[in-house]
């Protein structure tokens, strides 16, 4: 087996723990919840067909009711054709490049205003009123088709960077993905749950007991074995006000070592460099609502000879990570988890009086899995845990998700639309395949569907599109239309098929005609804000940007004083 292949590293892996080996059901279930995927998420969206027919400027009238002319048009394959006949065949009259042109609806004398791109178009055509935003959005889909594209990708296999030496953490509310700086970006080599189970154990030596702390995915399987006083146990707590912090020394001490010193080591042994913490710099890259405060004591931590003694650290927040992860600066972060986050960034700097936050998402959509799929407790029952009310709720958390990721998607179309069109039931297979289970229809569009229609989740609130309508609207007037056209998904929510689709319609409704709406969702988004990382850690200057024990009373005493 090649030494820098996939299947070296995740074998790698294994040994340490990161990828749990395990016949257990509940081993299978975390190991693939919490695999790199090096395979990217392929969705046909890049593309809205539309056909039918338009007029168009006649350029031969002979009287002035002659000005339009009634001809079939189509969009196809990033090219808009048109063609004498009723209908679209191999031959169209004439065709323009729709990718990279401005497109520009005009409702109140329904045309829409096709220019520039490659081939410098101008062409205006007059479309029905009751087709006029099918259109748009069809022709603003091809127009973009450039854009979709315009992402890093990760490269296989790492190489080392040649300059800078860099560890880059990423400390999620749920996940924790760390890696070493390669000189092109790849994907997190360390990728576990951000909590570990704690218990206490027969130590034979002493004759007494001791506390254990497991972390990765294997934290999953001894939280379930010794389900009996073990429990699972996140390694910071954020309070309901955002701002007070309980540490847990053991767990977090557990999460960084495995993070930033073995599993970092062994990334390294395949690379065939060599890892000292004292040689290296972190970037410490935090979610939007993740205190300063408390980030800064993390820093103390890396940078105490005592305890690790990294060489510097920088603090970034996320948000502008994922816009770095599409080569840009400016734009609105749609980060859906279990909370939906709403974030947006003009110029690398936040616009703080529009982030908008709401604690609903994944949790909900599990929960609505949880009430419809029949055979859900008899599947659980496989998984274990059913002994100890805790470990079945972990289980259970995990299978749901799980089944979610395997079998939801976005409607595109209203449920009426959706029914007619025939729902198909899905079979998501478990446990290499050994069981199987199956989930309604309607259950895996209906699902999801409180996040545009909060009310069917009991909630007050709305909607994803309205959200981010209401965030743009707060943002300085001369940035919104840039914002409208630059919306990033991110988190693992956004992986459902069919979102990013969906959200451009239901914006398209709210934004000015005039205005295009594009989401764009990059197959790597489930990663986004660590490929972010790459870009700043690689930079010339990045170690001036660090915070050393040299300046870190000056950097405590700023932060005390905001």
């Amino acid at each position: 087996m090649e030494k820098n292949s996939p299947q070296h590293l995740a074998n790698a892996s294994s040994r340490n723990g990161s990828v749990l080996v395990d016949d257990r059901p509940i081993g299978w279930l975390a190991n693939e919840l919490f695999k790199v995927d090096w395979n990217p998420l392929v969705e046909n969206r890049r593309f809205k067909p539309m056909e039918g027919h338009l007029e168009i400027l006649n350029e031969h009238q002979n009287a002035p009711d002659e000005d339009w002319k009634r001809l079939y048009f189509r969009t196809k394959d990033g090219r808009f054709q048109w063609f004498a006949s009723h209908c679209a065949d191999e031959h169209p009259i004439s065709d323009i490049l729709l990718t990279g042109t401005t497109i520009s609806a005009n409702k109140d004398a329904w045309t829409i205003s096709i220019r520039g791109g490659k081939e410098d178009a101008n062409l205006v055509v007059r479309v029905p009123s009751n087709v006029f935003e099918k259109w748009h959005q069809a022709l603003l889909s091809h127009a973009s088709s450039s854009l979709v594209d315009a992402y890093i990708q990760p490269t296989w296999p790492p190489v080392p960077h040649r300059k800078n030496r860099v560890v880059l953490l990423e400390l999620g509310r749920h996940v924790i993905s760390a890696g070493l700086l390669t000189q092109k970006p790849s994907l997190p080599y360390s990728y576990f749950p951000a909590f570990c189970a704690v218990g206490e154990q027969f130590d034979d030596k002493s004759g007494g007991t001791r506390t254990m702390v497991t972390s990765g995915v294997s934290a999953f399987v001894d939280h379930q074995t010794n389900s009996s006083g073990w429990h699972l146990k996140r390694p910071i707590e954020l309070k309901d006000d955002g701002n007070v912090v309980e540490f847990d020394d053991n767990v977090l001490r557990a999460v960084l070592q495995r993070a930033l010193i073995s599993d970092a080591a062994m990334q390294a042994n395949a690379m065939d460099i060599r890892f000292r913490p004292q040689d290296y710099l972190v970037l410490l890259a935090i979610p939007h609502t993740f205190p300063l405060r408390a980030a800064s004591e993390l820093l103390k931590l890396l940078l105490d000879t005592a305890q690790y003694g990294f060489k510097g650290v920088s603090i970034v927040r996320q948000p502008t990570l994922v816009l770095y992860s599409y080569d840009v600066t400016t734009g609105v972060v749609v980060d859906l988890g279990e909370e939906m986050a709403i974030v947006p960034v003009i110029d690398e700097f936040v616009v703080d009086d529009a982030v908008k936050i709401v604690p609903f998402g994944a949790t909900q959509i599990r929960e609505q899995m949880r009430k419809g799929v029949a055979d859900l407790q008899q599947m659980l029952a496989i998984f274990g845990g059913k002994d100890d009310e805790a470990a079945a709720t972990a289980a259970e958390q995990l299978l749901l998700r799980y089944i979610v990721e395997k079998s939801c998607y976005v409607s595109a179309n209203s449920i009426e639309e959706e029914r007619s069109a025939g729902i198909k039931d899905a079979l998501v297979e478990l446990v290499n395949r050994r069981h199987t289970l199956k989930v309604n229809g309607e259950l895996r569009f209906m699902a999801p569907e409180g996040l545009f229609r909060p009310q069917l989740w009991a909630l007050e609130l709305p909607g994803l599109h309205r959200m981010v309508h209401e965030a743009i609207q707060t943002c300085p007037i001369d940035s919104r239309r840039t914002l409208y056209r630059n919306i990033y998904l991110t988190g693992g929510t956004s992986q459902l098929r069919g979102l990013a689709e969906r959200l451009e319609h239901e914006l398209a409704q709210l934004a000015p005609a005039s205005v295009p709406v594009q989401v764009l969702n990059s197959p790597w988004r489930r990663h986004s804000a660590y490929l972010g990382t790459h870009v700043i850690a690689a930079g010339d200057d990045f170690e001036k940007c660090c915070v050393n024990s040299k300046n870190l009373a000056e950097y405590l005493s700023r932060i005390d004083g905001d």
